[in-house]
């Protein structure tokens, strides 16, 4: 693991700038997720509505969203989008979708690329192993970023729901 390390700080000027770039990218390009972000809501909503008219569920409380850290193993970066009373159980009647922000996630197996290239430069030998824990570093990285297009996916949500509301009163 000591080697994983050297590994990670050799890298960390190569991952500072790919998280500027990347941020500078999310920033102008966000919207392209907001779709496929309000189907899944939508999709959480209408589920969990189902599970109170049934009573085997309490009030929305919280929005919440997983990284499945297998998905950095297998390739298929989803996240769990789930829904929660106040209580946040996690196991009963848990409404939950998986999807994937292809956005985010777009170029890992490119920048996976130019990580190796960096560290051939350097070191004669890298094994696989170092390569996964350094892909776990960059998801993170990937996953905090996620969340700041998050915020402004929520604005979004909220700013348009407000102009539909003023609509709606004005045409009552």
């Amino acid at each position: 693991m000591m080697r994983c390390k050297e590994l990670e700080e050799y890298i960390q000027e190569y991952c500072s700038e790919r998280r500027k770039i990347k941020w500078e990218y999310l920033d102008k390009h966000y919207s392209m997720l907001f779709p496929a972000f309000v189907e899944n809501l939508d999709i959480l909503i209408k589920n969990w509505c189902g599970e109170q008219n049934d009573k085997e569920q309490d009030k929305i409380r919280y929005l919440i969203f997983q990284r499945l850290r297998t998905s950095g193993y297998t390739g298929t970066y989803e996240i769990s989008m789930g829904l929660s009373n106040s209580m946040l159980y996690l196991d009963e009647y848990m409404s939950c979708v998986y999807w994937k922000p292809n956005l985010i996630y777009e170029n890992i197996n490119s920048d996976m690329e130019n990580v190796r290239k960096k560290l051939e430069q350097k070191y004669i030998r890298i094994e696989e192993y170092e390569l996964l824990y350094l892909k776990q570093r960059i998801l993170l990285d990937d996953w905090k970023l996620f969340f700041k297009v998050l915020e402004r996916l929520s604005s979004k949500i909220a700013d348009d729901y407000w102009i539909l509301s003023a609509f709606q009163s004005e045409t009552k």
